[in-house]
C-alpha cells in the first residue's frame, strides 16, 4: 500500500508529496515519545538547526520553550491522549527571536492501524490574522497527507496526477475497480467512462478556485454498491495561488438505505391510514346511519337494548379507527417538505 505515514517514507516516494507544499510550511514527524523522527527544509530554514541533529531532538523538551504553560500543559495532556492539537506555535528562529505558525499535529498510525507517532504541519503567519485564514488550507493539507480513519482522501495536482492517499482511499478504489490506487496516476483513470467526464468538469471549476460538493453511486465489479458523498476543494498558498485540489469522499451507503427503510415504512403507514380513514371507515358510516333510521321505527323493549348496543359498539369502533388514523398519520416537517 502506498501512502505516506511519515516523512521518512515520504521521501521515498517518486515524487514527494512534501514538494507541492510552499516553503513557509514546516512539516515533522515524531515518534511515540516525541522525538523528532524528521523534518522538512523549512524547519531547518526557521530554526537554523542542521539535519544531522534532528535525532536528538525531542518536541517537549527542545521545542516548546516559547510556548506559555497553560498551552504546554494542555499540549502535552491531548498528545499523550492521542488527541489532534490546532493553534498557534512559536518555533525560535536563527535571529534569536520567534516565527508564530498555525499548526496541526495530529496522531500518525501505520498500516494497520496501529499508533505509531505524531505528524505536525505548520504555516507560518505574518500576522495574527494571516495564522487565522490559514487554519482551513492547513488542516486540509494534513487531511489529503496523513491517515483519516472516516474518509477518502486524495491530494489531487493540478493536472490530475495523484500526489497522496490515504488508507481510506487505496481501500476503496481497490473495491470499486480491483485496481490498486498508485502515486502519479491521473485521477480521472480510475472512475468509468460517463463519470469520468463529469468529474474532469467538476474538477476544472475547482482549478478556478470553487468547491465543488455532489453525491454518487457506486458499483464494484461484484455489483455491490456504495453512496459517497464527495467534495472537491482547492488548495491555495498563502499568496492564494491553488496548489491542488483535495477530493474528500465519505461513504453514505447505511444513511441512504436507512432513508430508504424509513420511506418505505412511511408509505406503508400512509397506506393504513388511507385504509382506516375512507374504506373501513366508509362501510361503519352506513351501519350507524342505518342504526338512526331505527330510531324512527317502532320496535319493542327488548329490540331497543339489542339495538343501543349496537350504537354503543359502533361508536366505539368509530373512535378506534379515528385513533388509528391519527395514529398512522405522518407530519412531515417544513424542511423536508422544501426539500
Amino acid at each position: 500500500m502506498e501512502k505516506v505515514i511519515n516523512i521518512e517514507q515520504a521521501q521515498k516516494a517518486k515524487k514527494d508529496p512534501i514538494d507541492y507544499l510552499s516553503d513557509n510550511v514546516v512539516l515533522l514527524s515524531l515518534n511515540e515519545n516525541f522525538d523528532v523522527l524528521s523534518a522538512n527544509e523549512t524547519f531547518l530554514k526557521v530554526t537554523g538547526l542542521d539535519k544531522n541533529t534532528l535525532d536528538r531532538l525531542n518536541f517537549f523538551q527542545h521545542l516548546c520553550s516559547e510556548l506559555p504553560d497553560y498551552i504546554q500543559d494542555e499540549l502535552s495532556y491531548l498528545l499523550r491522549q492521542q488527541k489532534s492539537w490546532n493553534g498557534n506555535f512559536a518555533f525560535s528562529n536563527v535571529n534569536g527571536s520567534s516565527s508564530w505558525f498555525h499548526t496541526n499535529i495530529i496522531p500518525s498510525r501505520d498500516e494497520n492501524g496501529t499508533y505509531i507517532g505524531f505528524n505536525l504541519l505548520a504555516t507560518v503567519g505574518k500576522s495574527q490574522q494571516s495564522m487565522i485564514t490559514e487554519k482551513e488550507t492547513t488542516e486540509s493539507w494534513m487531511k489529503a497527507i496523513f491517515n483519516d480513519a472516516d474518509e477518502v482522501n486524495i491530494l489531487i495536482g493540478l493536472d490530475g496526477d495523484v500526489i497522496e492517499f490515504n488508507a481510506m482511499a487505496y481501500e476503496f478504489f481497490s473495491w470499486y475497480t480491483h485496481k490498486e490506487l498508485r502515486l502519479n496516476e491521473f485521477i480521472f483513470h480510475y472512475f468509468g467512462s460517463s463519470f469520468s467526464n463529469t468529474f474532469k468538469a467538476l474538477f476544472e471549476k475547482t482549478k478556478n478556485g470553487h468547491k465543488q460538493k455532489f453525491c454518487r453511486s457506486f458499483k464494484n465489479l461484484s455489483g455491490y454498491e456504495k453512496v459517497m458523498d464527495m467534495e472537491l476543494k482547492p488548495v491555495s498558498d498563502s499568496a492564494g495561488n491553488i496548489m491542488g485540489i483535495i477530493l474528500t469522499s465519505t461513504d453514505i451507503t447505511e444513511e441512504v438505505n436507512l432513508e430508504k427503510r424509513i420511506k418505505a415504512s412511511e408509505k406503508k403507514l400512509d397506506d393504513i391510514a388511507f385504509i382506516n380513514a375512507h374504506e373501513v371507515r366508509a362501510p361503519l358510516a352506513s351501519i350507524l346511519g342505518l342504526l338512526n333510521l331505527l330510531d324512527f321505527e317502532e320496535v319493542n323493549e327488548d329490540s331497543k337494548v339489542i339495538l343501543n348496543h349496537l350504537k354503543s359498539s359502533a361508536f366505539n369502533l368509530e373512535k378506534i379507527i379515528l385513533k388509528v388514523s391519527e395514529s398512522t398519520y405522518i407530519s412531515y416537517p417544513d424542511s423536508i417538505k422544501s426539500a
